[in-house]
């Protein structure tokens, strides 16, 4: 479910990237274009769970490989889709998707944390001083690390210190006023879930942007003169890197910071720009609800989260239960195969007198459970269409012969199966 849960995840992030490069990157609002990227993450976090939800919760979203239908009856057309659960090859072909998935998202993470196990290092070893509300970190290697910022600690060299503390400081202090450090972690985490986005990484790089340039600004317009400021970063530009997790002084290409710092603030006709997320949110939206996309996502989803190595330890751990699987690795099948299947459908439904005299028609899914010996059990409606009709498909279902058992690791289990019977006039 979690592969599922991160493809939407990441059509909706990379719609609303696109939104956002085009109308909005590069735009003297800063503060707006700082909560529009929170918004963009926000909505690929939450967004996704009423997607999926909906989608594995809709039945008829078919995951089978494909369709069977019979010929013409008496009383009407009679047509049957089988809404199998994953086939052993397709599951297959899923396995070793998800299983790169979860490791390209270990992996990410792991990095991650390699760079934040960097970073405290760093403000552990160094000289503490206290201001109150934040601690400023001094260290010794004046070559390596550029200024940064992270949670309440600001670290900086020594020899920074001494010559542009007062602005340094000005500047962190702006990042941590402003409790930068929460958007990067919420930018990491994200990519952690969307390792193989190129819209993630990028738009990290656009929060970070926006922190600069919205620092920038509160240093100008705290007093300290424009062109000091400038060559301060100018001298500063050089450091090494493995603090990029951090708000750091010198991150983000320093001629656009010094470009900006001359733009005019946009004016409000331009900040409706921000509206351009809301049609690029419904385009995601769409696509994932287009039936062939849902169709996979919810396969996945299916595939992830009833794995035959999980339907086999729950057979082993609970012998002397009856365990009904979802997804298996022999699918149930009708006596004879499917063909036999419809040709039994053709010969025994009826369709219901007072349905036909009233035009009444539609799909009716039905599930029910194929027993380990084979017996038809539990039949019951997932969609009706009139107490008629149900009926009929209640019957049919009910007086069909023995199936042949659906298997994990050659063993028989009982397994669901749903059939949606259309009955249309």
């Amino acid at each position: 479910m979690i592969l599922s849960y991160s493809l939407i995840s990441s059509l909706l992030l990379a719609c609303g990237y696109m939104a956002y490069r085009f109308c909005m990157s590069g735009k003297n609002q800063h503060t707006l274009n700082r909560w529009t990227i929170l918004s963009i993450y926000a909505i690929s976090i939450i967004l996704p769970i009423v997607i999926l939800l909906a989608i594995l919760h809709n039945p008829e979203v078919d995951t089978s490989p494909g369709t069977i239908e019979t010929e013409e009856v008496t009383g009407g057309i009679f047509k049957s889709n089988t809404a199998y659960a994953l086939n052993k090859s397709a599951e297959g072909i899923l396995r070793p998707l998800i299983g790169v998935y979860l490791i390209g998202a270990m992996a990410t993470a792991v990095y991650f944390l390699v760079g934040l196990v960097t970073l405290w290092r760093i403000i552990g070893r160094g000289e503490r001083k206290e201001f109150g509300t934040f601690i400023l970190i001094l260290v010794e290697d004046t070559n390596r690390t550029a200024p940064f910022s992270w949670g309440q600690s600001i670290v900086m060299s020594r020899k920074d210190y001494d010559e542009f503390g007062d602005m340094i400081l000005l500047h962190e202090h702006a990042h941590f006023r402003q409790q930068h450090w929460i958007d990067v972690v919420i930018a990491y985490s994200i990519i952690c879930l969307q390792w193989y986005n190129p819209a993630a990484w990028m738009m990290r790089e656009e929060l970070k942007a926006v922190h600069e340039y919205q620092v920038d600004e509160m240093v100008v317009n705290a007093g300290v003169d424009r062109k000091e400021y400038q060559l301060m970063l100018l001298k500063k530009a050089t450091g090494y890197g493995y603090q990029s997790f951090a708000n750091s002084l010198n991150h983000s290409k320093l001629q656009k910071r010094v470009m900006m710092m001359h733009h005019k603030r946009a004016p409000l006709r331009r900040r409706l720009s921000a509206l351009s997320l809301i049609p690029a949110i419904g385009v995601g939206i769409a696509v994932s609800a287009v039936p062939s996309v849902a169709g996979i996502l919810k396969a996945i989803a299916e595939t992830s989260a009833n794995t035959a190595e999980t339907n086999a330890k729950v057979a082993d751990e609970a012998p002397q239960e009856r365990v009904v699987f979802v997804a298996v690795e022999d699918q149930a099948e009708f006596p004879e195969g499917m063909d036999a299947l419809m040709k039994w459908l053709r010969k025994n439904v009826m369709y219901p007198p007072e349905a036909e005299k009233y035009g009444i028609q539609g799909r009716v899914i039905i599930k029910f459970v194929i027993e380990a010996d084979g017996t038809v059990t539990n039949p019951e409606i997932v969609r009706g269409v009139s107490p008629d009709i149900d009926d009929e498909a209640m019957r049919l279902v009910g007086s069909m012969p023995k199936w042949t058992p659906a298997k994990v690791n050659g063993k028989e289990v009982a397994s669901y199966f749903t059939l949606p019977i259309v009955f249309r006039l």
